[in-house]
Formats: C-alpha cells, structure tokens, sequence
C-alpha cells in the first residue's frame, strides 16, 4: 500500500511544499510568499459611497483604493456553467455598513478591485456557496447525462440556502469525498464569520493563496499518512487546517526539529534538483528526455545503460513500461500541460504497444489535473493531452538559458542561493565553524542583497563564520565550498566576510 507523505517549509520570504509516495517525490511547490494576489481574498470592509441610480457602491477594504461593488457581480459568472437556483439581488446598503467581501477581480491601473458580498471557496471538486441557493456545473463535462447526475446528487448534500458549483474534478470523486470536502468547506466558512466579528475593518479574513491552504485543499481525500513542517508556527498553522478535516481523515503533524535545511536532511532535495534537467533516470538504467517546443512537449525514450537478460522484445518492453510510470510521474511534478507526444522504444509485438498505453493510463489516473491517452501510431507515438492548470513549479527553479538565446535552461540565482544556504547548514550541522564559498560575482552580489539569507543561516548555526571569494569565469551554478581543517583550504587576501 503507498504511503503518502506532506512536507511544508517557509523560511526566507517563500513557501515550499512536497508529497512524497514511498519516499518518491510526486509533488513540488517552491514560490514566493505574498505575491500580491488577492482574488479569492475575503475581507471585513466598510461601505462608504453608494449609487443607488447604479445599483452598485464603492467598499473600504483596506487596499489602496476602495473597490468597486456592482449588482453585476452579486452571481457567479455563469459563463461555462450550466446553472440552477435563484436570483440574488442587489443588498440594501447604506454608508458605514460593515460587510463581508471577497475580492472577485484585481483592481486595474486606476480602477479599485470588484468584490461581492457572495463569498466562495474553492475545493477540488466543489466551490461552495454558503449564503447563495444555486447549483452550477462546469460545462466542460461534456456528458449530459452526467451532469444532471451531479447536479441531482448535490442537490441533495447542500442546504436550503446554500449553493455549490460542481468542477471538472468531480466525477472522478467518491461520493464520500465529495461530502467530507463539503463539510471542511462549510467549517472554513464558520471559521471567517468568526473571524469577522471581532475583526476590523480592512483585516483580511481568508485567502486561499497560502500554499498549504491549496496543497491541503488538493489532497483533501488523497491517502496520506502524514505531515512534516519545518518551523513551529507552520505546525501550528497547518494543524488549524488539519483541525477542519473529518475525524477520520486527519493525520498527525509533526515536527522537524533541526537547524539545517528540512529537504536536504530528508534527501529530498536531490529529487528536486533532478527537476532541473531534461533527463530523468528510470531505475532499470534507460531515461526519457523531456523537451518542450512552443506548440508541444516531446519525451523521447532510451534504455541507456539497461541492456537486459531475455530478448530484445522483453528488454524493450520493460524499459517502456518503466518509462510510462515515469512519464506520467515527471508531467505531474512539472506540470506540464497541453499536447504531449511520448517516442516509445518500437516494439515488434502489437500486444505490448496496447499494453504500454494501458500502463501510461493506469499511471495518469492518479493525476488530479485530467488526461486523455490516444492509441499508439504505427510509428510507435503515443499522443496525450492534459488540462493546463496553475503556474509551473519549475519557474522558480529555472530559467531561459542567457548564453543560447533560450534553446536551453539554467538554475535561478534564487534557488542557487537556496542551494548554498542548505550546503552551508548541512557544513554547521557537522561542526564546521569556518567556511570558503567559491561563487561567481553575480551571484555573491545577489547573496549579498539577500540579508534574510545570511539572517537566517546565523539564526541556525551559532560562531559560524562564512567567507566568499568570487570569481569572474565562474557561471552561476559553479560553487565549491571548504572549510577549516580541508587540505585545500586558504583564504585570499581581502575575503568577502558574508557571516
């Protein structure tokens, strides 16, 4: 049976988040914390103009402009929606009201942002609308007779005055699923009418930008057998969440306690740093190589060093179905979306090609983002699609390669930094006390501008001194450190002292 495990880290000013399977990485977060996002964004704000002419009113929500409140935008959009229930009007407002609004578009240059009074939350499978009697469903389910099945069945689980919008993730739910993330919705919900009355005007009551608020939002009904964080107040934060789950399906958080970097220690750091080439080793020795044009991305297979004990039919195949698994594990991690052509290994036998992409199936199916596998072509192609959703994770990773005008990809001066300071960690946590950092200018400058940085490794590792020399033929991602006692260690005349 898998066993699923959670990982959560901040530190430095971003969020991290990991899911292992069997000490496997299948998910991977890395992005910077308060971006400045804030649709989605519940806020407890203040009436202070109303139209009556217009039906709308301008709302104090603590943001630089007061944002705009439009009869316009009472219901959900309805567009790609089938939908069902009553029509809300506009609220009786008067100036001074003190409201629950959530933010329904970014303001835009000298524009405030669009709110309704209608808050929603986003699950996996359901938005749920607390105070709003109606019932929608994606009309990206194409099958009508499954739509009204869906519709029927929330019907029946939602209240009088509630409301729900059925997403695409739906019809591959348990029924089961579907009412435990419904009744974590619902206590999400009490949570900020809480919050509200004891809050101020301008206080942010939820947001669903939070990473562990989406990667606990996605896993709702996933098997998990356990949470690790890295710091004591994210414990807190995410046993809060944990504390809206159905008895059954909570799981123990637990604390990592150390100074170094949680990942590294872990050894899932590594994994991670595999995400940053093309090439992605399969265990029998072969590889897959992922390369992404504008139009699609291509994988193309190999059996590298794997030359088998049977046939070459038996060795084929085997390395393909390894690489099926693979594929279908490398595409969730990058999130890679679109059209997806995958250049098996040929086979002789037409029972082993359906077999391959039966396998590729089998492996997709634990995708949350939904794929479509089309039948293998004579020249031994399988095409796939899947739904593009959310930012790529390798974004913060890397980036265009500045030496071969974007044909290539290079690490980010940001998670070379992030790289140093857990090799730094790793040296302190091994009773080092001085260190040499070999790196290029660029990035000693960038570390240098960096004071959370160098705040944080001092936080964590006491009398450590760090010393960096840079090198002007250094490239970004050459780093070489030593410490006090190596064969190899000196210092230079005029060392830069970074701790």
């Amino acid at each position: 049976m898998s066993k699923r495990t959670i990982y959560f880290n901040n530190y430095c000013g971003f969020d991290q988040s990991a899911v292992t399977e069997n000490g496997k990485l299948i998910e991977f977060a890395f992005e910077k914390r308060g971006n400045g996002a804030v649709v989605g964004n519940v806020y407890k704000g203040r009436v202070e103009n109303v139209l009556p002419g217009m039906q709308a009113a301008f709302v104090n929500c603590g943001l630089e402009r007061n944002c705009y409140f439009s009869a316009e935008d009472v219901m959900p959009d309805a567009a790609g929606l089938d939908a069902d229930g009553v029509q809300a009007a506009f609220p009786e407002l008067k100036e001074g009201d003190e409201i629950m609004v959530q933010i329904i578009k970014p303001p835009v240059g000298k524009k405030g942002a669009r709110v309704t009074a209608h808050v929603s939350y986003v699950g996996n499978s359901l938005i749920y609308m607390p105070d709003l009697h109606f019932v929608g469903v994606s009309r990206k389910i194409d099958d009508k007779e499954l739509r009204g099945s869906l519709v029927y069945s929330v019907k029946k689980l939602i209240g009088d005055g509630e409301g729900a919008i059925i997403r695409t993730a739906a019809p591959y739910q348990k029924r089961e699923q579907i009412v435990n993330e419904l009744n974590y919705l619902r206590k999400l919900h009490a949570g900020v009418v809480q919050s509200f009355e004891n809050a101020e005007v301008g206080d942010l009551l939820y947001t669903d930008a939070a990473l562990p608020i989406r990667v606990m939002r996605d896993v709702l009904a996933a098997d998990i057998e356990k949470i690790v964080v890295g710091t004591a107040p994210l414990r807190q934060a995410v046993t809060g969440l944990m504390d809206l789950f159905p008895a059954d399906s909570r799981r123990p958080v637990i604390l990592h306690g150390s100074d170094g970097d949680m990942l590294e220690e872990l050894g899932i750091s590594q994994q991670i740093e595999e995400l940053t080439s093309p090439r992605a080793a399969l265990e029998n020795g072969g590889y897959i190589v992922i390369e992404k044009t504008e139009a699609l991305t291509v994988i193309d297979v190999n059996t590298g060093s794997f030359t088998g004990e049977d046939s070459l039919e038996q060795t084929v195949y085997y390395t393909n179905v390894l690489a099926a698994r693979e594929i279908a594990r490398q595409v969730r991690l990058r999130n890679i979306g679109g059209i997806i052509v995958v250049d098996f290994i040929d086979m002789q036998k037409a029972a082993h090609s359906k077999a391959i992409v039966q396998e590729l199936e089998r492996a997709l199916a634990d995708d949350k983002v939904k794929c479509r596998v089309s039948p293998m072509s004579r020249l031994g192609l399988v095409e796939f699609t899947r739904k593009r959703s959310g930012a790529n994770p390798l974004s913060a990773l890397v980036r265009p390669c500045r030496a071969c005008s974007g044909a290539g990809y290079g690490k980010t001066a940001d998670y070379i930094i992030f790289c140093i300071r857990a090799k730094i960690l790793k040296l302190a946590a091994e009773g080092k006390k001085v260190i040499r950092l070999d790196v290029s200018a660029e990035i000693l400058n960038r570390l240098c501008d960096r004071a959370e940085i160098t705040a944080d490794i001092k936080s964590r590792s006491k009398n450590l001194t760090v010393y960096a020399v840079p090198h002007k033929s250094f490239s970004n991602e050459q780093i070489y450190l030593r410490c006090k006692g190596d064969e190899d260690f000196s210092l230079p005349e005029n060392p830069v002292k970074i701790i």
